[in-house]
């Protein structure tokens, strides 16, 4: 058996307003104090639970953990290696910001076995770049990419967002063509969502800032699909694009429901039948385990008809959608006959196609795909 880990470095030079996920500013006693919470977290779970499953993807996210010094990061990876078998083919990926890299951490990272780079380029537009207070130019993911590649790195992903304040459609072409030029291996698109908790979303509900409507949006996301359609990325996940044999092996296990052992402040974990998550409050959460307390939040047992719904609107996600026989196998004691009536009123509104065992969103699925999932739950 497999499993997942993911870690997450909640420390950023400054929150950019779109972002709700839990982030503090850079402090260096408090994230040196952090990485020996982390550290203390792993030691704590395997010494409860130990494990003969091997870990083939272990993800830092945040936050910026290429923020933080090179040796929290390799101090961390090391105690992974001391507690559990980690596959000698695993997937380590790190996320990071362009401007945050050195030539130097570039190789410490790739010394200490971190061999995917995940880059929040966002825009190629400065304008834009400003408008959500990102703190990097369009210029420095270029040379973010450069320095990776020269120092060896091949498996690199950047992110954009579509619906930035004052985007356009020229832009969002641009965007996408000045991504192509850098040719990563993999590219995930995620469409603007305005969340109370952060500040963009309070600017737009007061008229301070415009963005596009959702027909714009909708029309954006079919371009790009057919852009990088015609660039050979396949598209394997409603907002994540590749070339062949790059897919995220990380983020596969949640849309499969995999198990995924999260570690650090907020963190979410699902071992396979439980999901739980510990302390939102970086405070609480360092407390807890230099006390020699559980970091542990909350904790819920998934029952099996939870599970079959998340089978449902996950596997949807994905390209390659559902095996429905697969499906009656493994859930053949629930009431399917309810799944399957909204499944063909589905079909027949063009949301999904069903040929054989195989179900999946259409293109109209995608652009409506909430409304999907929200029949499964």
């Amino acid at each position: 058996m497999s499993f997942g880990v993911y870690i997450h470095i909640p420390f950023c030079r400054s929150k950019c307003n779109y972002c709700s996920f839990i982030s503090r500013p850079w402090e260096e006693p408090l994230a040196e104090r952090y990485w020996r919470a982390v550290v203390q977290e792993l030691k704590a779970f395997f010494s409860k639970n130990p494990t003969s499953d091997i870990a083939d993807s272990i993800f830092f996210g945040g936050g910026t953990p290429s923020l933080v010094p090179a040796d929290h990061i390799a101090e961390i990876l090391a105690s992974c290696r001391e507690l559990f078998e980690v596959s000698p083919s695993c997937e380590i990926t790190l996320e990071a910001n362009p401007g945050t890299l050195s030539p130097k951490k570039a190789e410490d990272y790739l010394a200490m076995g971190i061999n995917r780079i995940s880059m929040g380029a966002q825009t190629f537009s400065d304008q834009e770049l400003v408008a959500i207070g990102r703190i990097h130019t369009s210029i420095e993911v270029g040379d973010s990419m450069a320095l990776l590649r020269a120092t060896g790195f091949e498996n690199i992903n950047l992110d954009l967002i579509l619906g930035l304040p004052g985007q356009s459609q020229e832009q969002w072409q641009a965007n996408l063509e000045q991504l192509v030029e850098l040719a990563p291996p993999h590219v995930s698109v995620y469409m603007l969502e305005l969340d109370p908790k952060a500040p963009l979303y309070h600017s737009v509900a007061k008229g301070l800032a415009r963005v596009p409507d959702e027909d714009c949006m909708a029309d954006w996301y079919l371009q790009t699909l057919d852009y990088f359609s015609n660039q050979r990325y396949w598209q394997y996940e409603i907002s994540n694009f590749a070339r062949p044999d790059f897919e995220c092996r990380h983020n596969l296990k949640y849309w499969l429901r995999e198990p995924v052992l999260g570690f650090g402040v907020g963190s979410h974990s699902f071992d396979g039948r439980t999901r739980y998550a510990n302390h939102p409050k970086l405070e609480t959460y360092m407390k807890s385990l230099e006390e020699g307390h559980s970091a542990i939040d909350w904790r819920q047992a998934v029952s099996d008809d939870e599970g079959l719904q998340e089978t449902l609107f996950l596997g949807l996600r994905l390209s390659r959608g559902l095996d429905w026989e697969k499906i009656r196998a493994e859930f053949g004691t629930a009431d399917l006959a309810g799944i399957e009536s909204s499944l063909d009123s589905m079909c027949a509104e063009g949301l999904l196609e069903w040929k054989d065992s195989s179900i999946h969103l259409t293109r109209r699925g995608m652009l409506l795909s909430n409304e999907v999932f929200q029949q499964f739950i």
